[in-house]
């Protein structure tokens, strides 16, 4: 049993030590936010086939007791630049990669954390932007999907009424371009976060990339 636990040390040591955000963007933490679809666990930059997080709101915890009050962020790094008009690109948000901008797939408010279950709560009436599972375009690679947690500041102050009125719709364009720096500016830097890949498996509820582009 002492084998048993040395090595689960070394490995939650060996993953507190990675960065828990794709390489080569900012903002980065060293510090692990637990997800869980269902019976599935995501395991850091793990590809789920794009069934998994589509079918429901994850499950976050963490076993570091966090008190206060939080956020919960999921975004789409890897938006291709092809759905936007060129006069436009200028002003996009930078995603992960050349000509990459964001989406934002959830925003959640108020959440605080139950050191005895490690999970985190939150009433769904408070989410500027609901939980909307991946649609990465068809033929477009993997999507980095990453989600954040952030410390919520006792007077902070949500984005315009306008804007997160849009945001409750899934589906709605004002969710691209989201800004993670603009947020980080803010609020200050992620507390821990976690991140998946998930690909386009012919779903047809996602655009389509066109070709040649």
């Amino acid at each position: 049993m002492r084998i048993t636990k040395a090595i689960f040390s070394s490995c939650l040591l060996a993953a507190t030590a990675l960065a828990q955000s794709p390489r080569g963007f900012t903002p980065r933490t060293r510090h692990h936010l637990g997800v869980q679809y269902g019976d599935i666990e995501l395991h850091l930059g793990e590809e789920l086939p794009q069934s998994v997080p589509d079918a429901s709101t994850p499950t976050v915890f963490s076993y570091r007791h966090l008190p206060g009050t939080y956020m919960i962020l999921l975004t789409d790094l890897s938006i291709p630049f092809m759905f936007f008009p060129d006069n436009e690109t200028s002003t996009l948000a930078p995603g992960l990669g050349k000509n990459r901008t964001t989406r934002l797939h959830w925003w959640q408010t108020d959440v605080t954390h139950d050191a005895w279950t490690s999970g985190f709560c939150y009433p769904n009436a408070s989410a500027l932007a609901p939980y909307a599972g991946p649609q990465p375009p068809s033929g477009d690679g993997f999507h980095q999907y990453v989600f954040w947690l952030f410390r919520q500041p006792d007077r902070f102050q949500a984005p315009p009424a306008s804007l997160v009125s849009d945001w409750q719709d899934p589906g709605s364009d004002a969710r691209f371009n989201f800004s993670v720096p603009a947020l980080v500016a803010q609020v200050g830097e992620p507390i821990s976060a976690n991140f998946m890949r998930v690909e386009n498996a012919g779903n047809p509820g996602a655009p389509t990339a066109p070709s040649g582009r």
